[in-house]
């Protein structure tokens, strides 16, 4: 599904109400992100199955991943709250993935008292081999931009993936967005109540 297009729709098959956001410099290109996103996660989705890994196998190892990169303790809670699973269904998903060799359970020297998670050698080797098609043909592209496109992604992206994580923990929060808690506002002083925001007018 993708996000909204430029239209909302509305109840009873009425004509689509114009989005609040079409007009905003930069909307068409949250779509290409999309796009990317979505081929990116397709691409994911048939190279995991061919090692065998599930779905949120995947989420949890490139989180271990990334904290080792960044050189900071990565434990059982922290995956559990990162990809919103139960803690059962955690220790099933860390349980796999030191089955398959991919990570290895450590003591915090920090605090001794915590068990944390590092991939091992195997999990690079295995990530390397994945995605490898997918590195050299992006890769590729990016070997056409100029000095400053690249800088201006380097300085971008991590802006743009921060953007999404406020998103996702506006959405975890479960209230409404900006534009509706607006409208809600409004309805409450003139003494009416808005129609509830449908589902978006497209699917991808």
């Amino acid at each position: 599904m993708q996000a909204d297009e430029g239209t909302t729709s509305t109840p009873g098959g009425a004509p689509p109400e114009p989005s609040a956001h079409r007009d905003r410099r930069g909307f068409d290109v949250l779509f290409l992100l999309q796009q990317f996103s979505t081929e990116a996660e397709r691409y994911a989705d048939q190279v995991r199955r061919r090692y065998g890994l599930a779905h949120k196998d995947v989420h949890a190892l490139n989180e271990v991943m990334q904290a080792n990169r960044e050189g900071r303790p990565v434990r059982a809670g922290d995956i559990a709250r990162r990809l919103v699973l139960s803690g059962s269904a955690t220790t099933t998903v860390i349980k796999r993935l030191v089955s398959a060799g991919h990570i290895v359970r450590s003591i915090d020297p920090r605090d001794r008292r915590e068990v944390s998670l590092r991939a091992t050698e195997h999990a690079y080797r295995a990530g390397r081999e994945m995605f490898a098609p997918m590195t050299e043909e992006v890769l590729a592209v990016l070997d056409d931009c100029g000095d400053d496109e690249i800088e201006v992604l380097r300085r971008r992206l991590p802006e743009l993936t921060d953007a999404v994580r406020r998103a996702g923990r506006r959405a975890a929060e479960g209230g409404p967005t900006a534009p509706a808690a607006a409208a809600a506002a409004a309805g409450a002083a003139a003494g009416t109540v808005p129609p509830a925001p449908g589902p978006s007018a497209a699917t991808g």
